[in-house]
């Protein structure tokens, strides 16, 4: 059935289907999908009312039986995943639902959340910075769970660096330098807090790693092109994909930034966006034509009325705003679709538009500027990506003269012999040497 209007549902729920139905209508869902969400609700309904539950029962845990349930006897939204839209009409009419019977929270499960509430309140960092440490901690805390207790003032050194060295096994250099700067903020915090009787964070030695170790993995303008030609040819949504295409390989921006960017921010006038840069920073940069149009035909054409300020959405219905991963697996979406043969990032585009610069005759403040970077050493990086001008201030590799190559031969064979060997030749020299 894909008429909304024509779903039969009785039960405990039967009272909120006309206000659901107006919702989801109003959220962008077609007819069709808006029936498919009603018959999930009349199969819920009709569940709870066997069991004698009603919708201030709807805790995760009988959700999740529900969905159990589900799994036996339908092909189709078997996960809780399915109800999240109901949940939310939920909420928004003011329908109290239960909660779950409190469970006991082990110790470090109760210091990782206020790490976290650490870092955003007293260090002000922002709620993607903040999730990324607590990545990095919580497998921490937990593997000193299993092999010491619930006890964090037993933590030691030697834990901290045997769970380095397990992670060093399986783990790139890179990921353990992102782990190592987590893990001493976590011990400063923890030593601050007095959960730990010493710090324990100036234990942890630097992980070697230069950003001068490799070139910056930039793209070639060919496959950017070629990213831009498929962004074009997306079945759904070309418009929106075209558009944040530009948006990262023209302006440099990072996938956060992408997701971050409000209707507000965009000055049609001034022809300007805002850009909500590192450290809470708003930057203002110039909108070039050629994306102002791109993020208008989007807005014109696909963008669905939405009470969300995001510039960005999702394509499927509650159209909610896109995420930084959603914005990174685009690209990598897109990247497959050209034929590249490794997985390209976004962060990729963005060395792209600073070579782009430099490419086109640019300096490295310039680049800085595109990339918004505050410390001038950061950009200083790009500076070796035009290998052509590096060649002509390279000195050549030193030669050696064929006495000197002679000499050098001598030694390495003088050097290479044994012991006993060497005393009977300096006996020969020496027995020639005339008196």
């Amino acid at each position: 059935m894909s008429d909304p209007d024509h779903v039969f549902v009785e039960g405990p729920l039967v009272a909120l289907v006309p206000g659901f139905r107006e919702r989801l209508a109003t959220w962008g869902y077609s007819r069709a999908s808006a029936a498919q969400q009603l018959q999930l609700i009349a199969c819920l309904s009709r569940w709870l009312a066997d069991r004698g539950l009603t919708v201030e029962d709807l805790t995760p845990m009988v959700i999740e039986e529900f969905f159990r349930w589900r799994r036996w006897t339908h092909k189709t939204y078997r996960t809780p995943r399915s109800l999240v839209s109901f949940l939310l009409f939920l909420e928004e009419t003011g329908h109290a639902r239960a909660a779950d019977p409190a469970v006991s929270v082990l110790a470090w499960e109760h210091a990782l959340a206020l790490f976290g509430s650490y870092l955003a309140d007293e260090r002000g960092l922002r709620p993607t910075t903040v999730e990324n440490y607590l990545t990095q901690a919580r497998p921490f805390l937990r593997w000193h769970f299993d092999r010491s207790g619930n006890d964090l003032s037993s933590l030691t050194i030697h834990e901290v660096t045997g769970f380095l060295l397990s992670r060093g096994a399986t783990q790139s250099r890179g990921s353990i330098r992102v782990a190592v700067t987590s893990l001493r903020a976590l011990l400063k915090w923890l030593f601050l807090t007095g959960i730990v009787p010493e710090s324990l964070a100036e234990g942890i030695g630097p992980v070697v790693y230069s950003a001068f170790g490799s070139l910056p993995k930039s793209l070639t303008p060919e496959v950017v092109q070629s990213l831009v030609a498929q962004s074009v040819l997306a079945p759904v949504t070309p418009h929106r994909d075209w558009a944040i295409v530009l948006v990262l390989s023209r302006l440099g921006l990072r996938c956060r930034e992408v997701a971050e960017l409000t209707l507000d921010d965009l000055h049609w006038r001034a022809g300007t966006i805002i850009v909500r840069g590192k450290g809470a920073a708003l930057d203002e940069m110039p909108m070039p034509v050629d994306i102002g149009s791109a993020i208008v035909n989007y807005l014109e054409n696909e963008r669905s009325a939405s009470a969300h300020r995001a510039v960005f959405l999702q394509s499927r219905a509650p159209h909610a705003p896109m995420s930084r991963c959603a914005v990174g697996d685009l690209i990598t979406r897109l990247g497959a679709r050209a034929g590249c043969e490794v997985p390209v990032g976004a962060h990729r585009l963005r060395h792209s538009a600073a070579t782009a610069v430099l490419a086109a005759g640019g300096t490295l403040t310039e680049a800085a500027q595109l990339l918004r970077h505050t410390n001038p050493a950061t950009t200083v990086i790009y500076a070796r990506v035009d290998l052509r001008a590096l060649a002509t201030i390279a000195r050549d590799w030193p030669l050696v003269s064929s006495s000197v190559a002679r000499a050098a031969g001598v030694l390495i064979s003088w050097l290479s012999c044994s012991s006993s060997m060497r005393k009977i030749i300096c006996g020969c020299v020496v027995s020639s040497v005339p008196r």
